[in-house]
């Protein structure tokens, strides 16, 4: 048997990064507060265009977990990270074993719950093939991995029976079967004030300056020329489902449908600021915690963006429940939208 002992963050809903959370502190001793790592990794812009897809225009008012998390943090905390992703069970785990053999714990995801029978709510009843768990150890003689995840205090047991069906997730643009992230740490490790103050600087380069053209302000600029179109291009179908998919990821909390078009009542309500809202206060925090006023003027730029995502919510999900569609309303809020972020980003670059 291998165990790792790690220190170990519960925090709902953080499941992408709550392992490099714990690493981060086993190294160094001190707990990154809050969500603030999350939504720093998360936020942003997309927007796809995919003819024969289902859902034929996304909208993504974030970055995406996994690769682009890392991509971004790595240098800013100061750490070195491999990705396997796509090969077989058995070649997956015996790179798990052998990152274990040499002391470093490995990040699985995407996971699906349905097969984690430490949630009895979900486990062979609810698909939720979005979850990530940090991996600390495993058993051969009883066949079961031991992994930390971010909802529950304690470390689980899974057997490799189950974690087998678990890892044996694709999603389209967002994750491969059986894929694992090893991280490294550098001697030295950024404090938080670096964290932040580098982040914030990366990350509105990133949005100002996006490596593609769908990304980032030009992404949202190119939405506001095309949004007209879809009622033409697109089937009626095709056009529930795009919104559809628009409205769900304009959560700030977990991808969800807004309160109105599901047939139940939400445990968490989200007002779908799309995260502008709880990094807006973070951003204003650290304000004050680390004497950078002139972080305020963005925060407050940057809560105003994630009212007016709200109100497009709103807009979309009434033409949802009509299914009648009138792209028109939504222009001046996408226009206001993208001039807010980037006079933000500006501020903060």
């Amino acid at each position: 048997m291998t165990c790792l002992h790690l220190p170990h963050k519960v925090a709902d809903f953080a499941c992408p990064i709550n392992g490099l959370e714990d690493m981060y502190e086993w190294k160094t001793g001190f707990r990154l507060p809050g969500y603030f790592l999350m939504d720093l990794s998360m936020m942003g812009f997309g927007y796809i265009k995919q003819k024969n897809a289902p859902s034929p225009r996304l909208v993504f008012w974030g970055t995406g977990t996994g690769r682009p998390q890392h991509e971004l943090l790595a240098d800013i905390i100061g750490y070195c990270w491999t990705c396997s992703e796509g090969k077989s069970f058995p070649a997956s785990w015996k790179l798990v074993r052998q990152s274990l053999e040499r002391g470093f714990p490995v990040i699985l995801g995407l996971i699906d719950m349905y097969h984690l029978p430490y949630y009895p709510r979900f486990y062979h009843t609810v698909h939720i093939p979005q979850h990530y768990v940090l991996l600390v150890g495993c058993d051969e003689v009883k066949q079961v991995a031991y992994v930390q995840d971010n909802g529950l205090t304690e470390v689980q047991s899974i057997p490799l029976t189950d974690l087998k069906e678990a890892w044996n997730v694709n999603v389209p643009r967002q994750g491969k079967k059986n894929t694992l992230f090893i991280l490294e740490f550098n001697d030295r490790i950024a404090t938080l004030e670096e964290i932040v103050t580098k982040g914030l600087k990366k990350k509105a380069n990133l949005i100002l300056n996006p490596p593609v053209g769908f990304m980032g302000i030009k992404g949202l600029r190119k939405l506001c020329a095309d949004i007209t179109n879809w009622p033409r291009e697109l089937t009626e179908k095709q056009m529930e489902d795009s919104l559809t998919s628009l409205v769900t990821f304009t959560c700030s909390v977990v991808p969800m449908l807004p309160q109105r078009l599901l047939p139940f009542k939400l445990n968490q309500p989200d007002n779908h600021n799309a995260v502008r809202d709880r990094f807006s206060r973070e951003l204003l925090g650290f304000a004050d915690q680390f004497n950078h006023p002139e972080w305020e003027e963005p925060a407050s730029l940057l809560a105003k963006s994630g009212r007016l995502i709200g109100q497009l919510t709103e807009i979309f999900t009434d033409q949802l429940l009509k299914k009648s569609y009138d792209m028109n309303a939504a222009v001046p809020l996408i226009t206001e939208i993208a001039d807010l972020e980037k006079k933000a980003f500006h501020l903060l670059a």
